[in-house]
């Protein structure tokens, strides 16, 4: 059977533009399924390495903090902001962690460098749901654990 001829230019022109923009929504889908699975990747290694515990520990340290959220923290949703793996030997993370006390709610922004062998808190802020953003005196590590 031989195929039917198109009608018209505008025919060609439509199918030429449905495959190009099926191969872009393709593409587009495997960017975001492979930054996706790096991402993940990282803050299993977060959580795997206590990392959030060691800032949910050096917020709860803070009398500030302790008065406008109260204390004991609990985490739920850790969200990945950056990851910058300069080095074979380290790098940094920069992740937000949202928190509940007794009083409120709000978000931890943590950036941590690592090494193989540790995990250091260089800088915390707290967004409150309710108030001012407030730096917290960072500066605690916690070690790495070894690769599975």
């Amino acid at each position: 059977m031989r195929p039917r001829p198109l009608d018209s230019p505008w025919q060609t022109w439509a199918v030429a533009a449905a495959l190009v923009l099926g191969g872009l929504g393709c593409f587009a889908s495997g960017v975001l399924w492979v930054t996706r699975s790096l991402f993940q990747d990282i803050e299993q290694e977060l959580r795997r390495n206590d990392v959030h515990r060691l800032v949910l520990r050096t917020a709860e340290a803070m009398p500030r903090v302790a008065e406008q959220l109260g204390t004991p923290l609990t985490s739920s949703f850790l969200t990945l902001r950056a990851h910058d793996g300069a080095t074979p030997h380290g790098g940094r993370v920069d992740f937000d962690l949202t928190v509940q006390g007794p009083r409120g709610r709000g978000v931890l922004e943590a950036h941590v460098d690592y090494t193989r062998e540790t995990w250091t808190l260089r800088e915390l802020v707290l967004r409150p749901e309710a108030g001012d953003s407030m730096a917290i005196p960072a500066g605690g590590s916690t070690p790495a654990l070894p690769p599975d």
